[in-house]
């Protein structure tokens, strides 16, 4: 073997390793790490196929369903949000392009392996490199996302943490931009230098991230940066406050008050903050309960509706259902408590 495969064979071992500590140590964010380790699986077989595609002379190799370039950053996003505190409905969409792409191959893999002249057919038509584009495009889309959470994140971690070294992802930020560089000059290197000057650099560059990214798993595997408030009998009035800013932003940035069927429940669980702690910093920052709070977003959202021309058309009752409230008898009294005057004297007031 040359120098480059013993390299691989102990990177592969290493990879191995960290995949194993991941999965089975139990560590205290063990089910956030259990993404990650899925994502060093994913890494496995791949340097596995490194050694395939050096000593298995059958063609059909070229074409194995296990590339995993529409699925391993998935892994790496749902680290991210889980780490986060983003809630991410219906994962499964996630995954649908990376069963797409273990479909498509799996039946060029058959046709390769029952008729390997195909394979000469296929790299005409530039095969292999239209599917080293299209996982170029996903894996710098998703590493784009990943930057984006990685960011949100570090934002708020002050508000929770009075010491937050090491507990930004900044690593995983850094692994991306590799990743997103990896790929933009890795296709265009494809295109303008020899096949051998090209397979040295992209493994060199594979080497040096993957060693990057492990040491980094293992630096961070106990430590914990989830957005998750100190569970404490008595919260500061600034820590209150900045529960209460996280909370404001979520709701302009979502709308989640549009919803009429909204719970402390739910919302709790939308914005990855106990209920304790949400109702509390509402009652004691804002004087409220969680339904006058809603409330009050609801009602400033109806006046906003109200002054535009596309709702003038619109009666009250329908702009109020627009606005998240379920009954009229409802939302008039609400109206009246928070503004002062009934809804009907606000909009004759702000025609004239």
């Amino acid at each position: 073997m040359k120098i480059i495969d013993y390299l691989f064979l102990i990177s592969g071992l290493q990879t191995l390793v960290i995949t194993v500590i991941l999965l089975f140590y139990r560590s205290k964010k063990v089910y956030i790490n259990r993404y990650l380790g899925l994502f060093f699986v994913t890494l496995c077989v791949e340097m596995a196929m490194y050694f395939a595609y050096k000593y298995v002379e059958h063609p059909a190799v070229y074409y194995h369903p296990f590339r995993f370039n529409l699925l391993s950053m998935n892994f790496l996003f749902f680290y991210a949000v889980e780490t986060a505190g983003i809630y991410i409905k219906r994962k499964i969409y996630y995954y649908i392009p990376a069963i797409f792409e273990f479909l498509f191959l799996s039946v060029f893999f058959l046709l390769v392996l029952q008729d390997p002249e195909m394979h000469t057919t296929f790299r005409e038509m530039y095969f292999g490199r239209i599917l080293n584009i299209v996982g170029a495009i996903y894996i710098i889309t998703m590493s784009v996302m990943i930057i984006k959470v990685n960011n949100k994140h570090k934002k708020q971690l002050p508000y929770f943490y009075e010491i937050t070294k090491y507990k930004s992802l900044n690593w995983l930020t850094v692994f991306c931009v590799i990743c997103i560089l990896f790929n933009l000059v890795g296709n265009l290197l494809n295109l303008f230098v020899s096949e051998k000057h090209y397979t040295y650099t992209v493994n060199t560059i594979l080497l040096l991230s993957l060693y990057y990214i492990t040491i980094a798993s293992l630096v961070q595997i106990n430590i914990i940066n989830m957005i998750s408030p100190r569970v404490e009998e008595k919260e500061t009035k600034a820590e209150l406050e900045n529960i209460v800013r996280i909370i404001e932003e979520y709701m302009l940035e979502t709308k989640a008050y549009l919803n009429p069927s909204i719970t402390l429940k739910t919302f709790a669980k939308e914005v990855r903050l106990p209920e304790r702690l949400i109702s509390k910093a509402i009652n004691k920052i804002e004087h409220k309960n969680f339904n006058n709070y809603i409330n009050y977003y609801r009602i400033e959202e109806f006046k906003q509706l109200l002054s535009m021309d596309r709702h003038k058309k619109f009666s009250i009752s329908a702009i109020a259902n627009e606005v998240g409230f379920n009954s009229r008898a409802s939302f008039y009294k609400n109206f009246k408590d928070i503004v002062g005057v009934s809804p009907s004297s606000y909009a004759k007031n702000s025609d004239d």
